[in-house]
């Protein structure tokens, strides 16, 4: 009668398959270490790979900053020019409410109203215009902001008007009659100084 034992050892399918020598188990680990190898890269593959990847984000990084400063530079220009221009009434004593400032040039006091009475946005044209040695600025105003400075400065006339390039009282005249249409800024611009305001002072 046939045991456990022995019906497993005929069941073996390796039973009558030859013992392995030692020689061709070197030769077959040999082979597999071989195909190892040619699957995973190499070191220096691996540095050559990583250094055409640097010079390739590199050279694009120039090519960006090349073409930004062509493209974006004139447009970051523009808005550094840009000049803030506001009108206000003023008057030549402090009183509450009103906020002291310099003329700029001669160091006298004016004391400003805090209502903007008119701002960029209110002019319809400028232009440079030659005054001696210097140069000032004539601006045009919009129908509506006309029509509301013709009302405020007809009853502020004997008192100062201030007009602010940048943020700097440039003139305050002493108001002889009512501004509507146009009005003139002087300052002992240059040609330059004066060609940056017109071209600043309406967005273009």
């Amino acid at each position: 009668m046939t045991n456990v034992k022995e019906l497993l050892r005929s069941a073996d399918p390796l039973r009558s398959e030859p013992g392995l020598s030692l020689q061709h188990r070197n030769v077959q680990r040999a082979a597999l270490l071989a195909a190892a190898s040619i699957a995973k890269p190499s070191e220096k593959a691996t540095r050559k790979s990583s250094v055409r990847l640097f010079a390739f984000l590199a050279a694009a990084v120039i090519v960006v900053l090349f073409l930004g400063e062509r493209v974006w530079s004139p447009r970051i220009l523009d808005v550094h020019a840009a000049v803030r221009f506001e009108m206000r009434l003023a008057e030549d004593r402090p009183a509450p409410g009103l906020r002291e400032v310099k003329i700029a040039g001669k160091g006298q006091p004016i004391y400003l109203h805090t209502e903007v009475l008119a701002s960029n946005a209110d002019i319809a044209s400028a232009r440079v215009v030659p005054d001696g040695n210097f140069y000032d600025v004539s601006i045009g105003f919009k129908t509506s902001a006309a029509k509301r400075m013709r009302a405020a400065t007809a009853s502020h006339i004997g008192r100062p008007v201030a007009f602010l390039i940048d943020g700097r009282v440039t003139m305050a005249p002493v108001l002889a009659g009512t501004i509507a249409d146009d009005a003139q800024i002087t300052g002992n611009f240059t040609k330059r100084e004066a060609e940056r305001i017109v071209k600043g002072i309406i967005g273009r």
